[in-house]
C-alpha cells in the first residue's frame, strides 16, 4: 500500500493531530518557543528513520540550555506511538523499509501538528491576557 495514501486517510491523521494536541496541551508553559517545533519539522524533513527523529528530541532534551524540556520530550515521543501503531498495523507484512518510511512520514505531520497546535495554544494563552489588560485599563 502507498503510505501517502494511507497517511491521507482521516483515521490516521486524526490520530496524529489529537495526539499533537494532547502532547502541546500536556506540556502547559513549559514550551514557550515554537522555533524548536519549527526546527523538528526540519529535522523530520531529513530523517531517514524515527530513531534519528527521538533521538535529536532526546539530544535537545538534555542540552545545558534544555531547549526542550524533558518531561516534554518524552511527552513528544510517547503520544505519536499508538498512531504509529496503527500505521504500522496497517501496513502489515510490509517490508521494514516500508514501515521506516512509515514512521517518518508520520511523524512529519505529527511535527507539523505539533506547529499548529502549539501556535494555536500561545494564541489562545496571550489572547487572553491581552484582554484582561485590556479590561484593567478601562
Amino acid at each position: 500500500m502507498d503510505i501517502a495514501q494511507l497517511l491521507r486517510r482521516p483515521t490516521h491523521r486524526k490520530r496524529l493531530v489529537l495526539a499533537a494536541e494532547s502532547a502541546i496541551e500536556d506540556a502547559g508553559a513549559e514550551l514557550s518557543e515554537k522555533t524548536q517545533l519549527n526546527r523538528l519539522v526540519s529535522i523530520c524533513g531529513e530523517a531517514t528513520c524515527a530513531e534519528e527523529i527521538t533521538s535529536y528530541i532526546r539530544y535537545q532534551a538534555n542540552r545545558k540550555t534544555k531547549p526542550w524540556p524533558p518531561a516534554f520530550a518524552n511527552t513528544v515521543i510517547a503520544k505519536i506511538e499508538a498512531p504509529l501503531q496503527a500505521l504500522i498495523g496497517e501496513l502489515g507484512e510490509a517490508p521494514e523499509n516500508n514501515h521506516d518510511r512509515a514512521r517518518v512520514a508520520a511523524w512529519r505531520l505529527y511535527a507539523m501538528f505539533l506547529v499548529r497546535a502549539f501556535t494555536y495554544t500561545v494564541h489562545i494563552r496571550d489572547g487572553k491576557k491581552g484582554r484582561d489588560h485590556d479590561r484593567t485599563r478601562r
